[in-house]
């Protein structure tokens, strides 16, 4: 055999290099989109809704005209300004006018976003026909009144006549014993 004597390399120490600083920049998590109002059923549209009407329960009037004032005239400006015109805070002939309206868009919308505002149809609905009830038993209570204070002046022009026939009667009575 042929055997050879290993060869012995030389070392050549070289300095390791430094590992490069690497500054990280905090990664900041994009901002988040704000759902846009559409006449759309996607999730993002349909959390964008639900915004908007809890928005308006929190709105003072001056607050909600001034948006009505501000909204362009697009089909969703429209429903906004039903949805505006249905707070329980908005007088009752614009409530009822609107809440009609509000029946017939919800026949046009896609069906989630119409699902979403049939509960506040209904709710308000509801609400319309307890005012209207309350209006009803209040001009009744109003009727029921005015008769009872008819029937009180009757009798107490009745006592006084009763009281005027039992004078006589004792004059009567008291001359035609003498």
């Amino acid at each position: 055999g042929c055997q050879q004597k290993p060869v012995i390399l030389p070392v050549i120490s070289k300095p390791l290099p430094q590992p490069e600083k690497v500054v990280e920049i905090p990664k900041r998590a994009p901002e988040p989109v704000k759902p846009q109002l559409a006449l759309q059923d996607s999730a993002d549209t349909l959390l964008a809704w639900t915004e908007f009407r809890a928005s308006l329960l929190l709105m003072s009037l001056k607050e909600r005209e001034q948006l009505s004032r501000s909204l362009p005239a697009t089909s969703v400006a429209e429903l906004q300004q039903l949805l505006i015109r249905t707070h329980p805070e908005t007088p009752y002939a614009i409530r009822f006018k609107a809440q009609m309206q509000l029946a017939e868009q919800l026949q046009t919308l896609p069906k989630g976003l119409a699902d979403l505002l049939r509960w506040d149809h209904a709710y308000n609905q509801k609400l319309l026909e307890a005012e209207s009830a309350v209006k009803a038993l209040g001009r009744l209570n109003g009727q029921q009144q005015d008769q009872l204070e008819k029937l009180q002046k009757r009798n107490t022009d009745l006592q006084k006549k009763i009281d005027a026939l039992t004078q006589i009667e004792a004059k009567l009575n008291s001359a035609g014993g003498e």
